[in-house]
């Protein structure tokens, strides 16, 4: 797989509102008027299953078939994964024979893309403008790593949140900010579990993402990039929950002898890019 085939993904806009009115006010993306808002108990209760959930998982480790869809074609690849909150991230393409082609490594401040067979060296900021230059999509590393993890990109914190509905399709919106990103989530009414999501970078749409029940026992991760209208499904083929992860594997790497070094600050993207 090469790094066309890398993660992507995110989504979420958030809103609470326990009382009547909402406690803060979010001016990006704004919502229709005179949407419903469910009872104070129905809200707690949403609130509470959003906490526990984000309670439950810290760090995850997991082998990921790769779909990537762009117009009429179609990528296919697998992706080793380790990931740790709040922002640390390793992502290995597995090519053919099980070789790793391409490394990306973050440890919150720095992002470094090695791919082996060019002997390339990509490194640069943590920025959302560098994660897209190696996975294509803009984000900052701490959501995708909260993608990955099952969780909405942006944490749901009390204050910041406002929450709408059911509506027709039996769904809460949760909408929320942390400045530039917005993220809106929809709630399912009947077990209350995290259906979809939307992030915004101020008033652009950047990410779409949709959780699938495990089909055949394996849970699916859709993303989609809509400016570039690409689509990214990652279903997870193994995984293991809260491993005990070294830290040393989120460490940034000296480049190897000979190898070709590009800046991503410089604003130069490297060619294994997704899309």
């Amino acid at each position: 797989m090469t790094g066309r085939l890398t993660v992507g993904v995110l989504t979420l806009l958030t809103a609470v509102a326990l009382g009547g009115c909402a406690l803060y006010t979010v001016d990006l993306v704004p919502e229709a008027q005179n949407l419903p808002r469910p009872s104070r108990p129905v809200a707690r209760e949403i609130l509470r299953s959003l906490q526990d959930r984000e309670a439950a998982i810290t760090a995850l480790q997991a082998v990921l078939d790769v779909t990537v869809r762009r117009a009429d074609t179609q990528e296919y690849g697998q992706e080793a994964v380790v990931v740790e909150r709040p922002d640390l991230i390793r992502l290995e393409s597995i090519g053919w024979g099980g070789l790793t082609s391409l490394v990306i490594v973050s440890d919150g401040r720095r992002v470094m893309a090695h791919a082996l067979l060019q002997n390339l060296f990509v490194e640069g900021r943590a920025t959302p403008e560098n994660v897209a230059k190696v996975t294509g999509f803009r984000v900052a590393p701490a959501h995708l790593v909260r993608l990955l993890l099952g969780l909405p990109p942006l944490a749901v914190r009390v204050e910041t949140t406002e929450l709408y509905g059911p509506d027709d399709d039996r769904a809460y919106l949760l909408r929320g900010q942390d400045a530039p990103f917005t993220q809106r989530l929809w709630i399912s009414d009947d077990n209350l579990s995290l259906l979809r999501g939307e992030l915004y970078d101020r008033t652009t749409l950047r990410l779409r993402f949709r959780y699938v029940p495990a089909i055949y026992g394996v849970p699916t991760l859709l993303l989609e990039e809509p400016m570039k209208r690409v689509a990214v499904e990652l279903a997870y083929r193994s995984s293991t929950r809260n491993p005990e992860l070294s830290h040393e594997l989120f460490r940034i790497p000296e480049p190897v002898q000979g190898a070709q070094v590009v800046n991503l600050d410089t604003g130069i993207a490297p060619l294994f890019g997704l899309p």
